[in-house]
């Protein structure tokens, strides 16, 4: 008899509660499958890309897959300043003119503290487009060898001392030293870029043969004269030179009687016509996605090394292929994975800083290829010079 008082009650609870009818029931579940197959759809995309992408490599996966897991990371809990601060810093690719200003310095630093970290997400880590040593290589990969092709140029040895000038964050001066033995001193004037250095410098045991110094290669170099024994940088002179022949002076003057440098540097092509407003666009473009602020004519170059007191060894395009290969390549992936965080936005699963950086670092790709493509601009010109003894 209690029993069924019990049913009896449970029963006249149940009538008093609301029932979904079937069809409302039928189009709730079909409305939550429909956002689970959407959300399942961008994921299988978002996976599909990145393994894609890393299949695609031969070499470091496992390094290069922690570093861009660091990357995202360090970019989820940037600062809103800091996102703010990166996005207004693309003003400086508009300017007519790059005189390193305070204010102009305050957007380099603005703009490379972070984005370093977006270029670790795919090839990008050093910041920079290689020549084309081997086609069948990607960008990391072709960087690596570029790299041990100018150690070797360069000359270094175990008892070298090497200067790296504007070295981002580390990666260039530790494959130096691991390859050579020698000592390798970087400088920067981006302090989120020297700490991984140092860290990275830490981790891997290589403390004790480098050294990272924050410093502008604009102002004076803080070493005394004759101090190394050899001396380079890696594309750096677009993203905030402003003296080329008071940076080489530099150099000459810290490199030892016989010591060797080596620059690998962008520059604009004759081709380049500042009347013709397409090429202005595309050049323009490319400013952005390349991070340079200014492109020097190769005279400037030459000019400023003659009244250095170099002697040029060599003066090359690098490449055995177009360099725009290696760029359409990491077009591949930046884009659909700029195109894939986008749409996670839109259904509020990633934050909206991330698409709005990924959007304004690859906004203008396609001109950026474009321009060199059509011979405007170019990132392979590889120089060797040596200081007399």
């Amino acid at each position: 008899q209690a029993i069924e008082e019990a049913r009896a009650r449970q029963a006249t609870k149940a009538e008093g509660r609301p029932r979904l009818t079937f069809s409302a029931q039928s189009g709730a579940l079909n409305d939550l499958m429909g956002k689970v197959l959407n959300l399942l759809a961008l994921a299988h995309c978002a996976v599909a890309v990145w393994i894609g992408y890393l299949a695609s490599q031969k070499e470091d996966v496992i390094y290069r897959a922690k570093q861009a897991l660091k990357a995202i990371i360090a970019l989820q809990s940037i600062p809103q300043q800091r996102i703010e601060n990166f996005l207004n810093a693309y003003e400086m690719f508009e300017m007519d003119a790059f005189t390193g200003t305070p204010e102009q310095m305050k957007y380099v630093k603005d703009y490379y503290e972070t984005l370093n970290h977006l270029c670790s997400i795919g090839n990008y880590e050093k910041m920079y487009l290689p020549p084309v040593l081997d086609p069948a290589k990607d960008t990391y990969s072709n960087q690596r060898l570029y790299e041990k092709r100018m150690a070797s140029n360069l000359k270094i040895g175990a008892t070298s001392k090497v200067l790296d000038i504007g070295c981002g964050r580390g990666r260039i001066a530790h494959l130096v030293a691991q390859e050579t033995g020698a000592h390798v001193t970087g400088i920067n004037i981006d302090l989120d870029q020297l700490q991984s250095a140092r860290e990275y410098a830490n981790s891997t045991g290589m403390s004790d043969r480098l050294a990272f110094v924050e410093a502008n290669y604009n102002e004076p170099l803080p070493f005394p004269d004759n101090s190394f024994d050899a001396v380079y940088y890696v594309q750096v002179i677009g993203g905030y030179g402003t003296d080329l022949g008071r940076l080489f002076k530099e150099v000459h003057r810290v490199l030892k009687p016989g010591g060797y440098a080596a620059f690998e540097d962008y520059i604009v092509l004759p081709k380049y016509n500042h009347e013709d407003p397409r090429h202005r666009r595309l050049v323009q473009a490319s400013k952005a996605v390349l991070g340079v602020v200014h492109y020097y004519y190769d005279k400037e170059f030459t000019d400023a090394l003659n009244a250095a007191g170099f002697e040029t060894l060599h003066r090359v395009n690098a490449s055995v292929v177009e360099q725009y290969t290696l760029l359409e390549r990491d077009r591949d992936f930046f884009l659909p994975l700029t195109s894939i965080v986008t749409a996670l936005n839109t259904i509020g699963i990633v934050p909206q800083h991330f698409a709005n950086m990924l959007q304004r670092m690859t906004q203008g790709t396609d001109d950026c290829i474009q321009a060199h493509k059509e011979h405007l601009v170019t990132g392979d010109i590889e120089t060797l010079v040596k200081k007399a003894a």
